[in-house]
């Protein structure tokens, strides 16, 4: 029989979606729920940034992007029946300049102790610090090592988009970085187009690596041709290659195509659809990410999942 279906909060999208770095902006989302809400989060880049005022259904908090680009947003909430949803995932445009190179997620702070910022050029000459305290810059590498998360863009503008915008439907696209990016950067976040003409952001490296081998067929494109394509759902993990679990729920589940959540009710069954080292075949995820998926019916013998046929269906 299928789950019963509970009366989640209803999370509106972020507003405004426009912003300027270094400037704190009020991030307002509508929110309403059968019963009252606990709490509601800030993600900002997939990282949660901190909790929110909910007052007249509003949740609002005041956040300040340490640096320009394209960011994105969205709301999580949680009622006092524990019924959890996200809002939709904003775009948000940032312009003007950086006043911090810390990671998303974390408030602007000064260099620790032992860190060196890299130094600007000076308008009249200077005496050389100590050798000892000149800090050793590595070259530039613009190679994809692995999807980031929760980290920081540079100081960029927006850039308009081109007129008519390539086709670029099944491709894997991230922007073309500036020179001295890191490996921090936004610049590799990686999206994928679907057939729906939208920009999709995979959560982290495990959804990445569920779908894909490496980065191999990952497109440059620049900015404003990223931010030219609307930003759409985000990836859930691909059927049949790994069961999830979520933080505050002990439940493990298949992963139906579509991004359908099938309860595995035993261990016996964990073990037949993947082995002897199933608990080996599980990754976890925060619960905000819940919203990204549906929940189907639980999985009660061997007869009703299939991993490989379930792989097979999930082309996209």
């Amino acid at each position: 029989m299928p789950l019963a279906a509970s009366a989640k909060p209803i999370v509106g999208s972020v507003k405004p979606i426009t912003a300027i770095a270094g400037a704190p902006v009020t991030l307002q989302a509508s929110v309403s729920s059968a019963a009252s809400i606990e709490r509601c989060s800030l993600w900002v880049d997939l990282a949660d940034v901190g909790p929110m005022t909910v007052a007249n259904g509003m949740a609002s908090s005041l956040y300040t992007f340490p640096s320009g680009g394209s960011r994105i947003a969205f709301v999580f909430c949680k009622d006092q029946k524990g019924e959890m949803s996200s809002g939709a995932t904003t775009a948000i445009e940032v312009s003007g300049k950086a006043v911090t190179s810390a990671p998303l997620g974390a408030a602007p702070a000064a260099p620790k102790p032992t860190e060196k910022p890299i130094p600007t050029p000076a308008p009249t000459p200077v005496p050389p610090p100590a050798p000892k305290e000149i800090p050793k810059i590595e070259p530039i590498k613009e190679t994809i090592k692995e999807i980031p998360v929760e980290q920081a863009p540079p100081v960029e503008q927006p850039q308009a988009a081109p007129a008519a915008l390539p086709s670029r439907i099944g491709q894997l696209i991230k922007a073309i970085c500036p020179q001295q990016a890191g490996a921090d950067h936004s610049c590799h976040s990686v999206y994928y187009v679907g057939k729906d003409g939208k920009r999709h952001s995979f959560p982290n490296k495990g959804v990445f690596f569920s779908w894909y081998k490496n980065f191999n067929s990952v497109q440059e494109v620049s900015l404003g041709e990223l931010q030219g394509y609307e930003l759409g759902a985000n990836v859930t993990y691909r059927a049949g290659v790994k069961m999830v679990k979520f933080t505050t729920d002990p439940k493990v589940y298949a992963i139906g195509h579509g991004g359908i959540l099938r309860w595995i009710k035993t261990e016996e069954l964990a073990r037949a659809f993947y082995g002897s080292d199933w608990n080996k075949n599980i990754d976890d995820i925060p619960d905000t990410f819940l919203a990204n998926y549906e929940i189907g019916t639980e999985i009660g013998s061997t007869t009703e999942y299939n991993p490989e046929a379930e792989f097979k269906n999930s082309t996209e």
